[in-house]
């Protein structure tokens, strides 16, 4: 009998434990300097892939992009340097930049 009441009062207690912990908290991305951004796959020749960001301007942007993020209209989390010296390159789409970091949304 104290061995079943021992058991059931284990089991509650675990279950409570298990319930009760915190869940994870949402990341606030432009909290932390990130912005809106979407990728885009540019018509123009030469140029592959695109950053545009969600500003009212909807400046692009030429970054080196890993293959997890070369798909069109895949919308991003992005935190960035303008390159300081704007390189020659074959597309001349887009500010040069240099990718901090980089998040799917």
């Amino acid at each position: 009998m104290f061995r079943t009441i021992s058991l059931l009062l284990l089991a509650f207690l675990l279950t409570f434990k298990i319930s009760a912990q915190e869940k994870p908290k949402k990341r606030c991305y432009t909290k932390e300097g990130y912005v809106k951004a979407e990728v885009i796959h540019s018509t123009i020749e030469n140029c592959g892939y695109l950053i545009v960001l969600c500003d009212k301007d909807k400046t692009k942007l030429a970054g080196k992009l890993t293959d997890e993020f070369k798909k069109d209209k895949q919308k991003i989390w992005l935190k960035y340097w303008l390159a300081k010296k704007q390189p020659m390159s074959t597309c001349m789409t887009g500010k040069s930049i240099e990718i901090l970091d980089i998040h799917k949304r």
